[in-house]
Protein backbone atom coordinates (compact mmCIF):
# COMPACT_ATOMS: atom_id res chain seq x y z
CA UNK A 1 0.00 0.00 0.00
CA UNK A 2 1.45 3.72 -0.46
CA UNK A 3 2.31 5.65 2.26
CA UNK A 4 0.70 8.19 0.99
CA UNK A 5 -3.07 8.17 0.65
CA UNK A 6 -4.43 8.35 -3.14
CA UNK A 7 -7.09 11.42 -3.85
CA UNK A 8 -9.99 11.65 -6.30
CA UNK A 9 -11.94 15.24 -6.69
CA UNK A 10 -15.42 14.50 -7.93
CA UNK A 11 -16.76 17.70 -9.11
CA UNK A 12 -20.70 17.96 -9.53
CA UNK A 13 -21.03 21.12 -11.09
CA UNK A 14 -24.14 23.57 -9.52
CA UNK A 15 -25.65 21.19 -6.99
CA UNK A 16 -27.65 21.55 -3.99
CA UNK A 17 -26.37 20.58 -0.69
CA UNK A 18 -30.16 19.82 -0.50
CA UNK A 19 -30.48 17.58 -3.63
CA UNK A 20 -29.27 14.43 -1.69
CA UNK A 21 -30.40 12.04 0.37
CA UNK A 22 -28.07 11.87 3.11
CA UNK A 23 -29.15 15.73 3.71
CA UNK A 24 -32.48 14.90 4.03
CA UNK A 25 -34.31 15.25 0.95
CA UNK A 26 -37.24 12.66 1.04
CA UNK A 27 -37.56 11.94 -2.75
CA UNK A 28 -34.13 12.30 -4.28
CA UNK A 29 -32.50 8.56 -4.69
CA UNK A 30 -28.64 9.39 -4.43
CA UNK A 31 -28.16 5.80 -2.92
CA UNK A 32 -23.89 6.32 -3.62
CA UNK A 33 -23.61 9.78 -2.00
CA UNK A 34 -25.32 8.45 0.36
CA UNK A 35 -22.92 5.69 0.89
CA UNK A 36 -20.35 8.23 0.69
CA UNK A 37 -21.79 9.85 3.42
CA UNK A 38 -22.15 6.95 5.53
CA UNK A 39 -18.79 5.48 5.32
CA UNK A 40 -17.32 8.83 5.33
CA UNK A 41 -17.19 12.55 6.93
CA UNK A 42 -20.32 14.68 5.63
CA UNK A 43 -19.93 18.02 6.57
CA UNK A 44 -23.32 19.62 6.97
CA UNK A 45 -21.89 23.32 6.96
CA UNK A 46 -19.96 23.73 4.38
CA UNK A 47 -20.57 26.61 1.94
CA UNK A 48 -18.93 28.49 -1.26
CA UNK A 49 -17.57 32.07 -0.71
CA UNK A 50 -18.16 32.78 -4.23
CA UNK A 51 -20.94 30.73 -5.70
CA UNK A 52 -19.61 30.84 -9.37
CA UNK A 53 -18.01 28.47 -11.52
CA UNK A 54 -14.29 29.89 -12.28
CA UNK A 55 -13.52 31.95 -9.25
CA UNK A 56 -14.15 28.67 -7.43
CA UNK A 57 -12.02 26.40 -9.22
CA UNK A 58 -9.71 28.42 -9.13
CA UNK A 59 -9.75 29.12 -5.29
CA UNK A 60 -9.54 24.93 -5.44
CA UNK A 61 -5.66 25.00 -7.29
CA UNK A 62 -4.41 28.20 -5.43
CA UNK A 63 -5.42 28.32 -2.04
CA UNK A 64 -6.42 31.88 -2.51
CA UNK A 65 -10.05 34.09 -2.56
CA UNK A 66 -10.61 35.35 -6.01
CA UNK A 67 -8.61 38.96 -5.45
CA UNK A 68 -5.23 37.02 -4.83
CA UNK A 69 -5.69 34.36 -7.59
CA UNK A 70 -7.00 37.21 -10.24
CA UNK A 71 -9.67 35.48 -11.43
CA UNK A 72 -13.13 37.58 -9.75
CA UNK A 73 -15.36 36.78 -12.74
CA UNK A 74 -16.29 33.82 -14.96
CA UNK A 75 -14.51 33.17 -18.37
CA UNK A 76 -11.02 35.09 -17.58
CA UNK A 77 -7.58 32.99 -17.82
CA UNK A 78 -6.18 32.32 -14.36
CA UNK A 79 -3.00 34.09 -14.07
CA UNK A 80 0.07 31.13 -14.29
CA UNK A 81 2.71 31.24 -11.85
CA UNK A 82 1.11 31.43 -8.55
CA UNK A 83 2.17 27.83 -7.97
CA UNK A 84 -0.94 25.33 -8.08
CA UNK A 85 -2.67 22.15 -6.02
CA UNK A 86 -1.54 19.68 -8.76
CA UNK A 87 2.23 21.27 -9.14
CA UNK A 88 3.12 20.77 -5.83
CA UNK A 89 1.62 17.32 -5.34
CA UNK A 90 3.17 16.15 -8.80
CA UNK A 91 6.57 17.95 -7.16
CA UNK A 92 5.96 15.59 -4.39
CA UNK A 93 5.74 11.89 -6.43
CA UNK A 94 1.90 11.96 -7.24
CA UNK A 95 0.56 11.21 -10.39
CA UNK A 96 -1.79 14.15 -11.27
CA UNK A 97 -4.70 13.65 -14.17
CA UNK A 98 -7.66 15.52 -14.94
CA UNK A 99 -10.95 14.92 -16.79
CA UNK A 100 -13.81 16.75 -17.88
CA UNK A 101 -14.34 20.83 -17.74
CA UNK A 102 -11.60 23.17 -17.47
CA UNK A 103 -12.72 26.72 -17.33
CA UNK A 104 -9.80 28.30 -16.40
CA UNK A 105 -8.53 29.29 -20.03
CA UNK A 106 -10.64 31.91 -20.67
CA UNK A 107 -13.52 32.70 -23.40
CA UNK A 108 -12.75 29.73 -25.89
CA UNK A 109 -15.80 27.29 -25.77
CA UNK A 110 -15.33 24.25 -25.64
CA UNK A 111 -11.53 25.59 -26.27
CA UNK A 112 -8.36 23.90 -25.93
CA UNK A 113 -6.85 23.78 -22.89
CA UNK A 114 -2.61 23.61 -24.34
CA UNK A 115 -0.41 21.58 -21.68
CA UNK A 116 1.63 24.45 -20.34
CA UNK A 117 -1.95 25.83 -18.88
CA UNK A 118 -2.53 22.83 -17.17
CA UNK A 119 -1.07 24.05 -13.98
CA UNK A 120 0.42 20.52 -12.97
CA UNK A 121 -1.96 18.12 -14.18
CA UNK A 122 0.61 15.78 -16.75
CA UNK A 123 -2.56 13.28 -17.69
CA UNK A 124 -5.40 15.71 -19.06
CA UNK A 125 -8.75 14.61 -21.18
CA UNK A 126 -11.19 17.85 -21.37
CA UNK A 127 -12.27 21.07 -22.60
CA UNK A 128 -12.34 24.71 -21.46
CA UNK A 129 -16.18 25.45 -20.94
CA UNK A 130 -19.24 24.12 -22.16
CA UNK A 131 -22.18 22.38 -21.86
CA UNK A 132 -23.37 20.65 -24.32
CA UNK A 133 -23.85 17.22 -22.76
CA UNK A 134 -25.18 14.94 -25.77
CA UNK A 135 -22.51 16.85 -28.46
CA UNK A 136 -19.74 17.38 -26.39
CA UNK A 137 -15.96 17.55 -27.68
CA UNK A 138 -12.96 17.23 -25.89
CA UNK A 139 -9.01 17.26 -26.80
CA UNK A 140 -5.75 15.71 -26.88
CA UNK A 141 -2.50 17.09 -26.30
CA UNK A 142 -1.79 17.83 -29.88
CA UNK A 143 -5.24 19.82 -30.04
CA UNK A 144 -7.33 17.19 -32.09
CA UNK A 145 -10.96 16.97 -31.26
CA UNK A 146 -12.56 14.00 -30.47
CA UNK A 147 -16.68 13.97 -29.90
CA UNK A 148 -18.37 10.89 -28.44
CA UNK A 149 -22.05 10.13 -28.87
CA UNK A 150 -22.38 8.67 -25.08
CA UNK A 151 -23.81 11.77 -22.44
CA UNK A 152 -20.54 13.08 -21.35
CA UNK A 153 -20.59 12.20 -17.34
CA UNK A 154 -20.67 8.97 -18.63
CA UNK A 155 -17.68 8.90 -20.84
CA UNK A 156 -15.54 11.22 -18.85
CA UNK A 157 -16.39 8.16 -15.91
CA UNK A 158 -14.90 5.82 -18.16
CA UNK A 159 -12.19 8.23 -18.90
CA UNK A 160 -11.45 8.72 -15.06
CA UNK A 161 -11.47 5.23 -14.76
CA UNK A 162 -8.98 4.49 -17.18
CA UNK A 163 -6.79 7.18 -15.18
CA UNK A 164 -7.17 5.26 -11.79
CA UNK A 165 -6.55 2.04 -13.37
CA UNK A 166 -3.33 3.11 -14.91
CA UNK A 167 -2.02 4.82 -12.06
CA UNK A 168 -2.98 2.06 -9.19
CA UNK A 169 -0.58 -0.42 -11.34
CA UNK A 170 2.32 2.28 -9.94
CA UNK A 171 3.75 2.61 -6.82
CA UNK A 172 3.64 6.33 -7.04
CA UNK A 173 0.18 7.91 -4.95
CA UNK A 174 -2.18 9.61 -7.57
CA UNK A 175 -4.02 12.91 -7.51
CA UNK A 176 -7.28 12.59 -9.98
CA UNK A 177 -9.82 15.10 -10.76
CA UNK A 178 -13.02 14.52 -12.34
CA UNK A 179 -15.45 17.91 -13.73
CA UNK A 180 -18.59 17.04 -14.35
CA UNK A 181 -20.97 19.56 -16.00
CA UNK A 182 -24.14 18.31 -14.21
CA UNK A 183 -26.71 19.11 -13.14
CA UNK A 184 -25.68 22.83 -14.80
CA UNK A 185 -28.45 23.61 -16.66
CA UNK A 186 -29.24 23.48 -19.99
CA UNK A 187 -30.56 20.04 -19.23
CA UNK A 188 -29.13 18.13 -22.09
CA UNK A 189 -29.70 15.05 -21.03
CA UNK A 190 -31.29 11.78 -22.24
CA UNK A 191 -34.93 11.11 -22.03
CA UNK A 192 -34.27 8.00 -19.52
CA UNK A 193 -33.25 10.60 -16.76
CA UNK A 194 -35.90 12.75 -17.83
CA UNK A 195 -38.33 10.38 -16.81
CA UNK A 196 -37.14 9.27 -13.33
CA UNK A 197 -38.64 11.71 -11.40
CA UNK A 198 -42.29 12.97 -11.89
CA UNK A 199 -42.64 16.77 -11.24
CA UNK A 200 -45.82 16.50 -9.14
CA UNK A 201 -43.57 14.39 -6.46
CA UNK A 202 -40.45 16.81 -6.19
CA UNK A 203 -39.92 19.39 -2.90
CA UNK A 204 -40.47 22.84 -3.88
CA UNK A 205 -37.73 24.89 -2.59
CA UNK A 206 -38.78 27.36 0.63
CA UNK A 207 -41.23 30.00 -0.86
CA UNK A 208 -41.47 28.43 -3.98
CA UNK A 209 -43.69 29.56 -6.25
CA UNK A 210 -43.83 33.31 -5.53
CA UNK A 211 -45.53 34.91 -8.87
CA UNK A 212 -45.06 38.25 -7.30
CA UNK A 213 -41.69 37.58 -6.47
CA UNK A 214 -40.67 36.21 -9.77
CA UNK A 215 -41.76 39.38 -11.61
CA UNK A 216 -40.30 41.73 -9.48
CA UNK A 217 -36.81 40.21 -9.52
CA UNK A 218 -37.24 39.72 -13.60
CA UNK A 219 -38.56 43.22 -14.19
CA UNK A 220 -35.41 44.80 -11.95
CA UNK A 221 -33.11 42.55 -13.90
CA UNK A 222 -33.96 42.85 -17.34
CA UNK A 223 -34.49 46.30 -17.06
CA UNK A 224 -32.49 47.74 -14.26
CA UNK A 225 -29.20 45.74 -14.09
CA UNK A 226 -29.00 44.92 -17.29
CA UNK A 227 -29.77 48.01 -18.81
CA UNK A 228 -32.89 47.00 -20.58
CA UNK A 229 -30.64 44.82 -23.46
CA UNK A 230 -33.03 42.31 -25.59
CA UNK A 231 -31.15 39.86 -24.67
CA UNK A 232 -30.42 40.14 -20.88
CA UNK A 233 -33.64 37.70 -20.13
CA UNK A 234 -32.81 36.25 -16.86
CA UNK A 235 -32.27 32.15 -17.21
CA UNK A 236 -35.93 30.98 -16.46
CA UNK A 237 -36.82 28.61 -18.66
CA UNK A 238 -34.02 27.04 -20.02
CA UNK A 239 -36.41 23.87 -20.30
CA UNK A 240 -38.94 26.22 -22.31
CA UNK A 241 -36.74 28.43 -24.26
CA UNK A 242 -40.02 29.51 -26.06
CA UNK A 243 -41.53 31.68 -23.71
CA UNK A 244 -41.00 35.88 -23.83
CA UNK A 245 -38.38 37.18 -22.14
CA UNK A 246 -39.45 38.46 -18.75
CA UNK A 247 -42.16 36.04 -18.05
CA UNK A 248 -41.96 34.35 -14.92
CA UNK A 249 -42.12 30.41 -14.83
CA UNK A 250 -45.57 28.82 -13.65
CA UNK A 251 -45.05 26.01 -10.57
CA UNK A 252 -45.20 23.60 -13.27
CA UNK A 253 -42.49 24.82 -15.25
CA UNK A 254 -40.60 25.04 -11.97
CA UNK A 255 -41.46 21.32 -11.04
CA UNK A 256 -40.20 20.11 -14.29
CA UNK A 257 -36.95 22.01 -13.76
CA UNK A 258 -36.64 19.99 -10.52
CA UNK A 259 -37.33 16.70 -11.90
CA UNK A 260 -35.01 17.03 -14.75
CA UNK A 261 -32.53 19.04 -12.42
CA UNK A 262 -32.55 15.59 -10.15
CA UNK A 263 -32.46 13.08 -12.87
CA UNK A 264 -29.12 14.50 -13.55
CA UNK A 265 -27.83 14.01 -10.27
CA UNK A 266 -29.46 10.89 -10.63
CA UNK A 267 -26.79 10.22 -12.88
CA UNK A 268 -24.04 11.58 -11.43
CA UNK A 269 -25.04 9.28 -8.50
CA UNK A 270 -24.40 6.31 -10.71
CA UNK A 271 -21.15 7.32 -11.97
CA UNK A 272 -19.80 7.81 -8.52
CA UNK A 273 -20.84 4.48 -7.28
CA UNK A 274 -18.94 3.27 -10.59
CA UNK A 275 -15.52 4.55 -9.36
CA UNK A 276 -16.54 3.55 -5.71
CA UNK A 277 -16.80 -0.10 -7.12
CA UNK A 278 -13.50 -0.16 -9.23
CA UNK A 279 -11.59 1.31 -6.08
CA UNK A 280 -12.86 -1.87 -4.13
CA UNK A 281 -12.06 -3.54 -6.90
CA UNK A 282 -8.52 -2.48 -6.93
CA UNK A 283 -8.05 -3.50 -3.57
CA UNK A 284 -7.26 0.64 -3.07
CA UNK A 285 -10.68 1.77 -0.99
CA UNK A 286 -9.12 2.23 2.58
CA UNK A 287 -5.97 4.34 1.63
CA UNK A 288 -7.95 6.48 -1.25
CA UNK A 289 -9.07 9.92 -0.33
CA UNK A 290 -12.48 10.41 -2.31
CA UNK A 291 -14.12 13.96 -1.93
CA UNK A 292 -17.23 14.50 -3.41
CA UNK A 293 -17.78 18.63 -3.76
CA UNK A 294 -19.78 21.49 -5.60
CA UNK A 295 -19.38 24.87 -6.64
CA UNK A 296 -22.45 26.53 -5.63
CA UNK A 297 -26.41 25.42 -5.61
CA UNK A 298 -29.32 26.16 -8.09
CA UNK A 299 -31.83 28.65 -7.12
CA UNK A 300 -34.96 26.62 -8.25
CA UNK A 301 -36.83 29.54 -8.35
CA UNK A 302 -36.10 30.67 -4.53
CA UNK A 303 -36.25 34.73 -3.84
CA UNK A 304 -37.55 35.35 -6.99
CA UNK A 305 -34.73 33.25 -9.36
CA UNK A 306 -34.35 31.02 -11.18
CA UNK A 307 -31.04 28.96 -12.52
CA UNK A 308 -28.28 30.86 -13.63
CA UNK A 309 -27.97 33.67 -11.43
CA UNK A 310 -26.95 31.94 -8.49
CA UNK A 311 -23.75 34.41 -7.25
CA UNK A 312 -25.98 35.41 -4.83
CA UNK A 313 -25.26 34.97 -1.20
CA UNK A 314 -28.23 33.11 0.17
CA UNK A 315 -28.44 29.45 1.33
CA UNK A 316 -29.53 27.97 -1.98
CA UNK A 317 -26.17 28.98 -3.92
CA UNK A 318 -23.39 28.78 -0.67
CA UNK A 319 -24.59 25.84 0.55
CA UNK A 320 -22.71 22.36 -1.01
CA UNK A 321 -22.32 19.10 -0.68
CA UNK A 322 -19.02 18.36 0.99
CA UNK A 323 -18.07 14.55 1.78
CA UNK A 324 -14.65 12.88 2.49
CA UNK A 325 -14.18 9.71 2.64
CA UNK A 326 -10.61 8.15 3.45
CA UNK A 327 -10.65 4.60 5.79
CA UNK A 328 -7.17 4.48 6.38
CA UNK A 329 -7.70 7.53 8.68
CA UNK A 330 -11.15 9.44 9.16
CA UNK A 331 -13.46 7.58 10.90
CA UNK A 332 -17.54 8.16 9.48
CA UNK A 333 -19.20 10.84 11.06
CA UNK A 334 -21.07 14.08 10.67
CA UNK A 335 -19.41 17.60 11.21
CA UNK A 336 -21.33 20.73 11.74
CA UNK A 337 -17.42 22.87 11.04
CA UNK A 338 -17.90 25.29 8.74
CA UNK A 339 -15.84 25.18 5.66
CA UNK A 340 -14.49 27.05 2.71
CA UNK A 341 -14.64 24.61 0.46
CA UNK A 342 -12.68 26.03 -2.57
CA UNK A 343 -10.06 28.04 -0.11
CA UNK A 344 -10.01 25.74 2.21
CA UNK A 345 -8.97 22.13 0.00
CA UNK A 346 -5.07 23.36 -0.24
CA UNK A 347 -4.17 23.63 3.12
CA UNK A 348 -6.11 20.22 3.88
CA UNK A 349 -4.73 18.07 1.77
CA UNK A 350 -1.05 19.71 1.91
CA UNK A 351 -1.45 19.16 6.02
CA UNK A 352 -2.49 15.52 5.19
CA UNK A 353 0.32 14.58 3.21
CA UNK A 354 2.82 17.01 4.73
CA UNK A 355 3.26 19.32 2.01
CA UNK A 356 4.74 22.46 3.06
CA UNK A 357 2.02 25.42 2.86
CA UNK A 358 3.29 28.19 0.43
CA UNK A 359 2.98 31.83 1.80
CA UNK A 360 0.56 34.16 0.59
CA UNK A 361 -2.42 31.76 0.69
CA UNK A 362 -6.21 31.87 2.80
CA UNK A 363 -6.36 28.47 2.52
CA UNK A 364 -7.34 26.71 6.33
CA UNK A 365 -6.91 23.15 6.99
CA UNK A 366 -9.70 21.34 8.50
CA UNK A 367 -7.62 18.38 8.95
CA UNK A 368 -8.83 18.66 12.85
CA UNK A 369 -12.71 18.57 11.43
CA UNK A 370 -12.03 15.23 9.12
CA UNK A 371 -10.25 13.67 12.12
CA UNK A 372 -12.95 14.31 14.30
CA UNK A 373 -11.56 15.94 17.00
CA UNK A 374 -13.24 19.16 16.16
CA UNK A 375 -16.46 20.66 15.05
CA UNK A 376 -15.18 23.77 15.04
CA UNK A 377 -13.27 25.22 11.59
CA UNK A 378 -13.97 28.69 10.57
CA UNK A 379 -16.08 30.96 12.43
CA UNK A 380 -17.40 32.90 9.44
CA UNK A 381 -17.54 32.27 5.76
CA UNK A 382 -16.71 35.67 3.81
CA UNK A 383 -19.05 36.08 0.56
CA UNK A 384 -17.89 38.03 -2.19
CA UNK A 385 -18.81 38.50 -5.74
CA UNK A 386 -16.97 40.96 -8.15
CA UNK A 387 -18.54 43.83 -10.12
CA UNK A 388 -18.47 42.81 -14.22
CA UNK A 389 -18.84 45.65 -16.55
CA UNK A 390 -19.66 45.21 -20.23
CA UNK A 391 -19.99 41.75 -21.91
CA UNK A 392 -22.38 39.36 -21.98
CA UNK A 393 -25.49 40.94 -20.67
CA UNK A 394 -27.14 37.68 -18.77
CA UNK A 395 -24.14 37.94 -16.62
CA UNK A 396 -24.09 41.40 -16.18
CA UNK A 397 -22.80 42.18 -12.31
CA UNK A 398 -23.19 45.90 -12.14
CA UNK A 399 -22.96 45.80 -8.01
CA UNK A 400 -19.72 44.41 -6.18
CA UNK A 401 -21.32 42.33 -3.09
CA UNK A 402 -19.87 41.45 0.40
CA UNK A 403 -20.85 39.31 3.09
CA UNK A 404 -20.63 37.25 5.90
CA UNK A 405 -22.05 33.92 6.93
CA UNK A 406 -21.56 32.35 10.58
CA UNK A 407 -24.26 30.37 12.22
CA UNK A 408 -26.20 33.01 13.37
CA UNK A 409 -26.61 35.01 10.87
CA UNK A 410 -26.43 35.47 6.90
CA UNK A 411 -25.06 39.50 6.42
CA UNK A 412 -24.64 41.17 2.67
CA UNK A 413 -24.03 44.52 1.81
CA UNK A 414 -23.04 46.97 -1.49
CA UNK A 415 -20.78 49.54 -1.07
CA UNK A 416 -23.46 51.87 -0.33
CA UNK A 417 -26.37 49.82 1.20
CA UNK A 418 -27.00 47.38 3.32
CA UNK A 419 -29.10 44.61 1.42
CA UNK A 420 -30.28 41.80 3.85
CA UNK A 421 -29.49 40.25 7.35
CA UNK A 422 -31.43 36.76 7.86
CA UNK A 423 -31.30 35.05 11.10
CA UNK A 424 -29.80 31.59 10.79
CA UNK A 425 -31.45 29.68 13.71
CA UNK A 426 -34.98 31.21 13.54
CA UNK A 427 -35.34 31.62 10.05
CA UNK A 428 -32.68 28.85 8.36
CA UNK A 429 -34.27 29.37 4.89
CA UNK A 430 -33.82 32.96 4.91
CA UNK A 431 -37.59 34.50 4.06
CA UNK A 432 -37.67 37.11 6.53
CA UNK A 433 -35.21 39.92 5.61
CA UNK A 434 -34.09 41.55 8.60
CA UNK A 435 -31.94 44.67 7.36
CA UNK A 436 -34.44 47.17 8.35
CA UNK A 437 -35.11 46.31 12.29
CA UNK A 438 -33.67 48.58 13.81
CA UNK A 439 -32.75 46.33 16.62
CA UNK A 440 -30.09 44.46 14.89
CA UNK A 441 -28.21 47.77 13.77
CA UNK A 442 -25.70 47.47 16.37
CA UNK A 443 -24.69 44.05 14.98
CA UNK A 444 -24.95 45.36 11.95
CA UNK A 445 -21.96 48.14 12.72
CA UNK A 446 -19.86 45.36 13.79
CA UNK A 447 -20.30 43.01 11.13
CA UNK A 448 -19.61 45.97 8.49
CA UNK A 449 -16.02 46.46 10.70
CA UNK A 450 -15.69 43.23 10.47
CA UNK A 451 -15.80 43.27 6.67
CA UNK A 452 -13.45 46.23 6.31
CA UNK A 453 -10.70 44.38 8.12
CA UNK A 454 -11.23 41.37 6.30
CA UNK A 455 -11.00 43.32 2.85
CA UNK A 456 -7.75 45.01 4.13
CA UNK A 457 -6.12 41.64 5.36
CA UNK A 458 -7.01 40.31 2.34
CA UNK A 459 -6.08 43.25 -0.05
CA UNK A 460 -10.17 43.31 -1.17
CA UNK A 461 -11.39 46.12 -2.33
CA UNK A 462 -15.13 47.72 -3.56
CA UNK A 463 -14.32 49.09 -7.09
CA UNK A 464 -11.98 45.68 -8.22
CA UNK A 465 -14.30 44.80 -11.35
CA UNK A 466 -13.94 42.89 -14.54
CA UNK A 467 -13.81 44.42 -18.06
CA UNK A 468 -15.82 41.94 -20.28
CA UNK A 469 -15.15 40.48 -22.34
CA UNK A 470 -12.21 38.04 -21.95
CA UNK A 471 -9.55 37.11 -23.88
CA UNK A 472 -10.96 35.38 -27.30
CA UNK A 473 -14.15 35.62 -25.96
CA UNK A 474 -17.08 33.27 -27.45
CA UNK A 475 -20.95 33.69 -27.01
CA UNK A 476 -22.54 31.04 -26.60
CA UNK A 477 -24.49 31.56 -29.47
CA UNK A 478 -21.26 31.43 -31.22
CA UNK A 479 -19.77 28.62 -29.83
CA UNK A 480 -22.81 26.06 -31.15
CA UNK A 481 -22.25 27.29 -34.11
CA UNK A 482 -18.64 26.20 -34.11
CA UNK A 483 -19.81 23.50 -32.60
CA UNK A 484 -22.56 22.14 -35.21
CA UNK A 485 -20.26 23.65 -38.32
CA UNK A 486 -16.47 23.01 -37.47
CA UNK A 487 -15.80 20.91 -34.59
CA UNK A 488 -17.82 18.29 -34.64
CA UNK A 489 -17.78 17.69 -38.40
CA UNK A 490 -13.55 17.66 -37.94
CA UNK A 491 -13.75 15.70 -34.75
CA UNK A 492 -12.66 12.22 -34.36
CA UNK A 493 -15.94 10.35 -33.39
CA UNK A 494 -15.57 7.48 -30.87
CA UNK A 495 -18.11 5.03 -29.34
Amino acid sequence: MNKQPNILIIYADQMRYDAMGCSGNPVIRTANIDRLSAEGVHFEEAYTSYPICCPFRASVLTGKYAQGHGMIQNHFPLRGGQGFLAEYLRDAGYQTGYVGKWHLEGGPKPGFVPPERRFGFDHFVGFNRGHDYQSSIYYDDSGQAYHSARYEPDYQTDQFMEFVDKAAQNDAPFFGYLSYGPPHFPMDMPDHLRRIYRPEEVPMPPGVPDADLQAKVQKHRNEVLCGGDPRSGHKSHVAHETKPVGEIETEEEIREFIAEYYGMIHNIDWNLGRILNQLDALGITDNTMVIFLSDHGDMLGQHGSFCGIKNQAYRAAMHVPLIVRYPARFKPHRSSAMIDVGVDMMATLFDLVGIDMPKGRDSQSYLAALDGNSDRHRDEIWYQVFRQTGGNPIEYTPYAERGIRTKDWMYMRRKDHRAYLFDQRADPDEQRNLVDDPTHTAMMDQFDSDLDAHMKATSDDWDMAADFPPPDWVTHADAKEHLENVLLPNAIHVP
